[in-house]
């Protein structure tokens, strides 16, 4: 069956890789519609969609944009436009994958088209970029495939050939897999790090048992963005909280960040949810030397390019504090679930971050600034104990009765 694929390229400086690009799917039978979001030079050749169109769609004119003060400016224009162009093609059904081509510029505007589009939509940019700026701004929170052009994306070559016809095969074969079928039982959305995985695998476990689809997002800065878009559009039972480590990560900018709106999303839909203090015992740093603010912590060095660093009571209150504001949000449905005896493996006694006293002022931080209408409950378990699991199953399905 012929599908269509989007293709998204400036057809001035990238006019040559489209059209091969292009060739190379039509060749395999099936449609290439092309969106030209370029500026100042020649079109190679006629797009489906030309730069006058997509200027257009931001309430602009290509001449207005060829006057912005500086080129971030008139990108940001035609990303809008682009933006708005794609989304209405999206919403006619009228294209079942994107592939995209650029250097800086042109992967920016791709990349934000495919963040707007859902996890699983097949998706792949390829970038000159990737290798050099690295993946995690093109990504956010999505499942988008960045292949590097390992060569600046600067005509047709031996490899810069090859590397597009792997692009192109691999676009088709996305678009003809089709989609998965999906269950229909109840969706349980979880988080969880690899400190708490133990109480993670019981849980979901347990909660497979009794028919329900479990989808676990690990709490490392895009997963908590991606737990939070698909809390917003799905249609979920409740959620689990056993990774909330990135609530502290967004306040220090540090790695694993999932940005300022994590932990708010089920509050605003409604949605039951069952929180516990997973992992805000520690931050993670991908970099040396620690910030000044950090130096005296302790550390454990997960893998070489990973430091990850224990939350002291300064840090701990504070994290506190910013996880009540966002609870309080939404009293209605839902439960805190506080073990007594560490928050994270580390953190078990005997182990490099065991600090009790740390996790009552966090404890205790809490408690205070929740408000009265929020359930709260103290458990005298290690979050990884079976105890303390089974307590957290019994919680969520009453929350759930």
């Amino acid at each position: 069956m012929s599908e269509t694929i989007l293709c998204i390229g400036t057809l001035d400086t990238k006019g040559y890789e489209v059209a091969y690009i292009k060739d190379l799917i039509e060749k395999r039978g099936h449609r290439v519609i092309v969106v030209d979001p370029g500026i100042l030079g020649k079109p190679l050749f006629t797009p489906d969609t030309a730069r006058e169109d997509v200027a257009k769609a931001a309430n602009s004119s290509l001449d207005n944009v060829r006057k912005s003060s500086t080129a971030q400016e008139a990108r940001t224009i035609m990303k809008e436009g682009l933006l708005k162009i794609v989304k209405q093609l999206y919403d006619e059904g009228k294209f079942s994958g994107v592939i995209a081509i650029g250097g800086s510029q042109g992967s920016d505007m791709g990349s934000a088209v495919m963040r707007e589009l859902p996890v699983g939509f097949p998706t792949i940019l390829i970038s000159s970029n990737v290798a050099f700026i690295g993946g995690k701004s093109y990504v956010g929170s999505k499942d988008l495939t960045l292949m590097p052009s390992v060569v600046d994306i600067a005509g047709l070559n031996r490899i810069t050939r090859q590397v597009f016809a792997n692009a192109a095969g691999a676009i088709v074969g996305m678009v003809e897999s089709g989609k998965v079928e999906v269950s229909d039982k109840p969706v349980v959305v979880m988080s969880m790090m690899g400190p708490t995985t133990s109480c993670g695998s019981k849980v979901k476990s347990e909660l497979e048992d009794r028919g329900f689809e479990v989808i676990v997002f690990a709490s490392i800065g895009p997963g908590g963005g991606a737990l939070e878009n698909f809390v917003k559009r799905e249609d979920v039972k409740g959620v689990i909280e056993l990774g909330v480590n990135e609530v502290g990560a967004a306040i220090y900018d540090t790695f694993a960040s999932a940005g300022p709106h994590r932990l708010e999303t089920a509050g605003e839909r409604g949605i039951p949810r069952l929180v516990t203090p997973g992992c805000v015992d520690v931050v993670i740093f991908e970099k040396e030397p620690l910030p000044p603010e950090f130096k005296d912590h302790r550390v454990y060095k997960h893998i070489p390019e990973i430091q990850v660093v224990r939350q002291e009571p300064k840090n701990l209150k504070e994290i506190a504090r910013t996880m009540a504001e966002k609870l309080n949000r939404a009293t209605e449905k839902t439960k805190v679930l506080l073990p007594t005896r560490g928050f994270s493996e580390l953190s078990r006694e005997k182990k490099i971050f065991y600090d009790p006293e740390a996790d009552k002022v966090f404890i205790d931080s809490l408690k205070s600034s929740l408000s009265e209408s929020i359930q709260v409950k103290e458990v005298e378990a290690h979050i990884n104990d079976d105890s303390f699991a089974n307590e957290v199953l019994k919680e969520f399905l009453d929350m759930l009765e």
